[in-house]
């Protein structure tokens, strides 16, 4: 719990600037893995219609890009905000 608090307290403290930044870059790494797996996942053809669940999982599978690139990139997103900078 200590651990959450302190990294609200840090995130509310960051500067105006910063988190706007970081919340901009965010919302385009969520764009850029909606985007990939909407391309992939929508161009398998012939392999999506002979297996059905083939589409979804590679989409599912491909989906979450975001938010590794968010979590190595140390963005914010307002989920993570609203559970951690209230405490």
């Amino acid at each position: 719990y200590m651990a959450l608090a302190e990294k609200g307290a840090a995130n509310a403290k960051k500067p105006l600037i910063k988190t706007l930044h970081q919340s901009i870059v965010s919302g385009c790494y969520v764009g850029f893995a909606g985007l990939l797996s909407l391309s992939i996942a929508g161009n398998l053809g012939v392999a999506a219609t002979s297996a059905p669940g083939l589409q979804k999982m590679v989409f599912a599978a491909l989906f979450p890009v975001n938010l590794l690139l968010i979590l190595n990139s140390g963005g914010q997103l307002f989920t993570g905000n609203t559970a951690t900078v209230p405490m």
